[in-house]
């Protein structure tokens, strides 16, 4: 690994635990002193070895390890993280007949009540 791939993982890494997100790659290429360009390249880099993780959207990088450490603790705590999931339909429910009251209005009652409202009717 190059030296600058060391900087960039180490500065996403610093960021991360202290301000508990990812940092944008302009905070990435000023920390590190590297253009935003390079930042995103180093970046790419390090997501295509396995040393980071990207997730879509802004601010979507995190680490391997502290992931890892997230599904520990779910687990422990008796959370089924990343479990298979059987492929089932979902079970339909029964249609429900609409038996409107003798109160109720019908649509063209409610069109002749609005367009009265209007000064249509």
């Amino acid at each position: 690994m190059t030296s600058r791939r060391l900087l960039v993982l180490g500065f996403v890494r610093d960021y991360i635990l202290r301000y508990g997100g990812s940092p944008s790659y302009g905070e990435i290429a000023n920390g590190v002193g590297i253009s935003p360009t390079r930042a995103r390249q180093l970046v790419q880099a390090l997501v295509k070895s396995g040393q980071l993780l990207r997730t879509p959207g802004p601010r979507g990088l995190s680490l391997p390890a502290l992931r890892d450490e997230a599904v520990r603790q779910l687990r422990e705590l008796g959370w089924q993280v990343f479990a298979p999931c059987a492929d089932s339909a979902l079970p339909t429910s029964p249609m429900l007949d609409y038996l409107p009251d003798e109160h109720s209005e019908t649509a063209g009652q409610w069109e002749q009540r609005r367009a009265d409202a209007r000064g249509n009717g």
